[in-house]
């Protein structure tokens, strides 16, 4: 049996498919396996996997289904997995050729540790370098249940590798996120309430940014923020409310710095001042505001 199994689910993404499958094969590392989930697409996926799966027959697996949405065609390939450990590639993603060995490394190391990540560079649609972000180490390693929830900890997709008894313990992917995003950050926070998180301080992966992502879908990102919100720290739960007053402000303040961007100051002050109201004590609220507030008295407001 494959050590590793990568899920690469995939929607209407034929034209990226051949640059994913390919720096998937091309690795350091080896062991594993291919599972294609194929989430009910209209163009030409299956056409254009033929010749890999020609070429590597015992290596790849592919599996079509209909339209479900990401967080149901990954709980398929993780049904579907036979290897120890599970790694995502989304079809428009690429790896670095050390991207599983590396993650393998630590995880033969430490039973402890449920899942292990590392850094991205951001790319466009043409494939051409964006940045690369910039990681506060700290707040990556050990239990980081608090920090996820509260997004101090962002763990990219396309570098995570994890236990598949992970799956077993803390369950699958939420599919009542499918559509809407955050359904990876869910099943990472229950994995760090049984196991320990380690981030590798290099970049393994590049993630593509598109105008199509549904990370870009501000409102259908919003209302998955939320639904994780009251999952984890429900509304009547006294013993909670602080955490999430300071989750739902982190919520307003990411909406406002997205309307101190587009220089709409009127929206960004009103949702900085929703952030406030729900944690009073929050820094970074009170800065933006400030900025939003003379800025529009500087400048003319936007609509």
């Amino acid at each position: 049996m494959p050590k590793v199994s990568i899920l690469i689910p995939s929607y209407n993404s034929a034209p990226f498919l051949p640059m994913s499958m390919e720096s998937a094969l091309s690795g350091t590392y080896q062991d594993f396996e291919i599972i294609i989930i194929d989430d009910g697409s209209s163009d030409n996926t299956k056409e254009v996997l033929r010749p890999f799966i020609d070429q590597y027959p015992s290596q790849i697996r592919y599996f079509w289904e209909e339209n479900k949405g990401l967080a149901a065609a990954r709980n398929t390939g993780i049904a579907q997995a036979r290897g120890k450990y599970l790694a995502l590639l989304d079809a428009d993603d690429k790896w670095l050729p050390c991207r599983l060995q590396e993650g393998v490394k630590v995880l033969d190391a430490d039973s402890s540790v449920g899942l292990v990540h590392g850094n991205i560079t951001y790319m466009d649609i043409n494939e051409k370098e964006i940045g690369t972000p910039k990681r506060n180490i700290q707040f990556l390693n050990g239990s980081l249940f608090e920090n996820i929830f509260l997004r101090k900890a962002d763990i990219a997709c396309p570098t995570v590798l994890f236990r598949r008894a992970c799956c077993q313990e803390a369950g699958l992917f939420d599919v009542n996120l499918s559509r809407l995003g955050c359904e990876d950050r869910d099943l990472w926070l229950r994995i760090a309430q049984k196991y320990k998180i380690i981030y590798i301080d290099k970049v393994l992966s590049y993630y593509r940014l598109s105008p199509q992502s549904m990370s870009r879908d501000l409102k259908k990102m919003t209302q998955a923020r939320l639904y994780v919100i009251d999952k984890y720290c429900p509304q009547d739960d006294r013993k909670k409310r602080t955490l999430r007053n300071r989750a739902i402000s982190k919520v307003f303040r990411d909406i406002g710095d997205e309307f101190l961007l587009k220089e709409n100051y009127t929206v960004a002050r009103r949702e900085y001042s929703k952030a406030i109201r729900f944690d009073p004590l929050a820094f970074w609220p009170w800065v933006n505001w400030s900025k939003a507030v003379l800025r529009g008295s500087l400048w003319s407001p936007g609509t």
